[in-house]
């Protein structure tokens, strides 16, 4: 029997000139496909490429059929993602851009999650009381992305992680205008509260901008439903 997840989105334009980032998210009987995407500013036509990737993924078939208890769940995501780079590919040719983007995906069906990202935007689960960043930034010593969608010269080869999803579990996928300006501590604090998803989106994202942060802000927050122990309601 799928879930029903409670899932927000926030995303601001902040100081930047134009939004690049892009968010989505659907749920069927599979269960949750939950996507952000950051494009790359310095490449014209990155907001599109940014978009097509979130859309492709949000349409994979395997993720949005495959049965929760068949199959992998790492090799749907690799799929994906791969599918992802070809339709940004696809798009920067009849867009005449040169778009590049990040992207961070999140699929949680029954007990089974997987997280998969390329780039800098990242997923974190709160659970028991302790946020854990899930990724790892693909950047060099110099901060330069090593990884992104719709390059040809730089690897678009996902990081992916099987996982288990408990009751009472809280994810976050966000884009690093977010998940710079605030810390690790800020981030639970607001994910642990216990407000519904989209509250706490929303705050994270207005929490970055009062932070400074000089980039497009998006959070994307999905609570697995179930309770939550009293021991650890509230704590950061």
């Amino acid at each position: 029997m799928s879930r029903a997840y409670d899932v927000g989105a926030s995303s601001e334009q902040g100081r930047r000139d134009y939004q690049q980032d892009a968010v989505g998210r659907t749920q069927g009987p599979a269960g949750l496909i939950a996507a952000v995407a950051d494009g790359l500013g310095s490449y014209e036509g990155s907001d599109k490429a940014a978009q097509a990737a979130v859309r492709s993924v949000l349409g994979h078939a395997y993720l949005r059929e495959a049965d929760a208890s068949d199959g992998s769940l790492k090799l749907g995501m690799e799929s994906a993602v791969a599918h992802a780079h070809r339709d940004v590919r696809r798009e920067q040719l009849v867009g005449q851009h040169t778009g590049l983007t990040t992207l961070a995906l999140l699929v949680v069906a029954g007990a089974r999650a997987a997280v998969a990202h390329v780039g800098d935007s990242r997923v974190y689960r709160l659970r028991a009381g302790k946020l854990e960043q899930l990724t790892e930034d693909h950047r060099d010593s110099r901060h330069v992305l090593t990884r992104c969608l719709g390059s040809v010269r730089s690897d678009c080869t996902p990081d992916v992680l099987e996982t288990d999803a408990r009751p009472g579990d809280v994810w976050l996928l966000s884009t690093d205008g977010v998940h710079e300006s605030l810390t690790l501590e800020q981030l639970a604090s607001v994910l642990a509260d216990g407000a519904d998803a989209q509250v706490a989106a929303q705050a994270l994202v207005e929490s970055a901008l009062a932070a400074g942060s000089r980039d497009n802000c998006t959070a994307l927050v999905v609570r697995v439903p179930g309770d939550v122990p009293e021991t650890v309601r509230g704590a950061a």
